[in-house]
């Protein structure tokens, strides 16, 4: 009977062990004080921005409604650029698919640096790459902060990205 109950008190205490095990929050100590604090885990941030694609013509510039998620702020413009990159409507084409967005940095000053890469089978005519410049810089100035974009192709300030568009540098709100 004693290894029985001492048998069913393990199980108990393995199975409080394992419920908790799911709960688990960090705690930071300060050692001098003995006070404990708990550190909370950043939440996912939404938001609803607007993402650009050319007409099936590609003609024209076409604004989309579009949700993002992202956790720290600074992540937000990287995020929003990448929904340049595909599109769910078979009358828009996204001039970004073929490219890679490397990395979007807000500096002081809201100064935003854009770095992509720009593959041979990403490249575009020039008006779909006056266009494709136009949907980034559109898409970046519709955050408030941001009062300048400079864009990088492979780490590198460059003329052109494609050849055809003479790039600024940076590019100014208006």
């Amino acid at each position: 009977m004693r290894k029985f109950t001492l048998l069913a008190g393990t199980f108990v205490l393995l199975l409080a062990l394992a419920t908790g095990c799911g709960q688990k929050t960090e705690t930071n100590t300060n050692t001098q004080t003995g006070d404990t604090t708990e550190v909370q885990q950043p939440t996912e941030q939404t938001l609803k921005i607007q993402s650009y694609y050319t007409d099936d013509q590609i003609l024209n510039l076409v604004p989309k409604e579009q949700e993002i998620k992202f956790v720290e702020e600074k992540d937000k413009y990287l995020t929003a650029l990448k929904t340049l990159q595909k599109t769910d409507d078979p009358n828009q084409i996204a001039l970004w698919e073929e490219s890679e967005f490397l990395s979007a940095e807000l500096k002081d000053g809201g100064a935003l640096t854009v770095d992509v890469k720009v593959p041979a089978e990403a490249h575009l005519g020039a008006s779909a790459e006056d266009l494709a410049v136009q949907a980034l810089l559109k898409t970046a100035f519709q955050f408030d902060e941001v009062k300048s974009v400079d864009i990088l192709v492979d780490g590198q300030s460059v003329d052109t990205m494609m050849g055809h568009v003479e790039l600024e540098h940076p590019y100014t709100r208006n």
